[in-house]
């Protein structure tokens, strides 16, 4: 069962964790857990970043009041399981 945990995602250090699932399960909940939050939104850039021997994906998304805010899930135990 997909875990979620960590913080809010406004940076590296307050990054959503993902964790306890394969490679596709842990973008779908990502991109799940995008929705939730933020409702309707458009994808900006996706980047993948590895930091302190961890990877992330960071969000750029422009929500539908035109804003626009990055962000982090920490994928680290997901990437790659599961290709």
């Amino acid at each position: 069962m997909v875990k979620i945990t960590g913080g809010n995602g406004t940076s590296l250090d307050d990054a959503i964790i993902i964790s306890d699932c394969s490679h596709f399960e842990g973008v779908d909940q990502e991109y799940i857990v995008l929705k939730k939050r933020f409702g309707k939104y458009k994808l900006i850039k996706q980047s993948l970043i590895e930091e302190s021997g961890k990877i992330y994906d960071l969000f750029e998304i422009q929500l539908e009041d035109g804003s626009k805010i990055e962000v982090y899930f920490e994928i680290t135990d997901f990437f790659g399981i599961g290709f």
